[in-house]
């Protein structure tokens, strides 16, 4: 009579079958979440970038109001020009998985600023926020007169 039960051989290919659908799913996942990661960054940036201008469309403190972008990490200020050590700037961090890069602005700076009580900016321009780990990236179109697109 035949003894029942699984070989080694058996047991090895179950474990490795399972090892690779395991990490497999991790790293679809991994990806998943920087791509939810990334998407809501740029719109989270796009936020603060359409709260400075209507900071300064509706004359908030008679200011103008901008953003200031660095490669990881932006600010939001109050005022003609960014002061690093301003009370009332509000530093927002981006993750470590992302950067912000090529950042194209009329004048050559990194600040967008705009003016009160119009909306509008002389600093329009271009940036974009980028993963290289999964090869995504949005570009943020500024116009001058203050239109964001991504």
């Amino acid at each position: 009579m035949a003894k029942k039960g699984f070989t080694i051989i058996e047991l090895v290919l179950v474990i490795m079958l399972l090892s690779i659908s395991i990490g497999m799913t991790i790293s679809y996942y991994r990806t998943s979440q920087i791509r939810a990661d990334i998407n809501s960054q740029v719109a989270n940036m796009v936020h603060y970038l359409r709260l400075a201008q209507s900071s300064a469309t509706a004359g908030l403190e008679d200011s103008n109001y901008g953003v200031h972008i660095e490669n990881s990490f932006y600010t939001t200020f109050k005022g003609s020009s960014y002061n690093p050590l301003s009370d009332t700037n509000f530093q927002i961090d981006i993750p470590s998985t992302m950067s912000l890069g090529n950042i194209l602005l009329n004048g050559g700076g990194s600040d967008v600023i705009f003016t009160k009580p119009s909306g509008e900016t002389t600093t329009y321009g271009t940036f974009t926020l980028s993963s290289a780990e999964i090869n995504r990236s949005f570009t943020v179109t500024i116009t001058p007169i203050g239109t964001i697109n991504y």
